[in-house]
């Protein structure tokens, strides 16, 4: 009786080598496709750039610097800012003071703007008579605004003008009148000139 021995199928050789170089290209595949994970995988972290800021990306400190006044020089009442030049002698102008008077037979208001403080006794005798002017006790301007102009003379000196129409900036509200005069003296070869800024409150 002849018994049947089964043989061990072996494949081709050229399918063997098929299959290897497939299994091979799997697993390289493999290999470069796998990524190494941090431990602790957060998604909403954000990275810090590592691109250097340009100077308009800098970060600048937040300062914020306070802005003048809209106003500038802008002053209580009383208070006077400016000078007057008269023959050479420039004189700082601080202090302001005004009242009702009559002038040249017409009611008008009456403003002194002076270098330094009037006593509050003196002020109502001041604007008649300028006493403490006359006596060089003090120095600065005398307005007298009228119905069609105003009139400004110089102390010491005496030297007077007289101009039609209005200081720029005037006013004459609740009690405080306010105003600003710049003349550079083209009547008089510049020899007298000023530049004036008052408020100053009606007695």
């Amino acid at each position: 009786m002849n018994k049947r021995i089964n043989k061990p199928h072996i494949a081709p050789k050229g399918s063997m080598l098929v299959a290897a170089a497939l299994l091979l290209s799997v697993l390289l595949a493999c290999s470069l496709g796998k990524k190494s994970e941090p431990a602790n995988n957060n998604s909403n972290r954000t990275e810090p750039s590592t691109t250097p800021k340009t100077s308009s990306q800098a970060d600048t400190p937040t300062t914020t610097t306070e802005k003048p006044s809209t106003e500038s020089g802008s002053l209580n009442v009383g208070e006077a800012s400016g000078s007057f030049t008269a023959k050479g002698e420039t004189v700082e102008l601080k202090y302001a003071y005004a009242g009702r008077g009559k002038r040249f037979s017409e009611d008008s208001i009456i403003v002194l703007v002076t270098d330094k403080p009037i006593p509050a006794e003196s002020v109502a005798e001041e604007i008649e008579s300028q006493t403490m002017f006359d006596a060089e006790k003090i120095r600065g301007l005398e307005y007298v605004f009228m119905k069609d102009g105003y009139w400004v003379r110089f102390h010491p000196s005496q030297y007077q003008e007289s101009q039609g129409g209005t200081l720029k900036d005037y006013t004459v509200e609740n009690g405080v009148v306010r105003g600003s005069d710049k003349s550079e003296g083209s009547l008089t070869d510049g020899k007298y000139s000023r530049s004036v800024k008052f408020v100053a409150a009606l007695k």
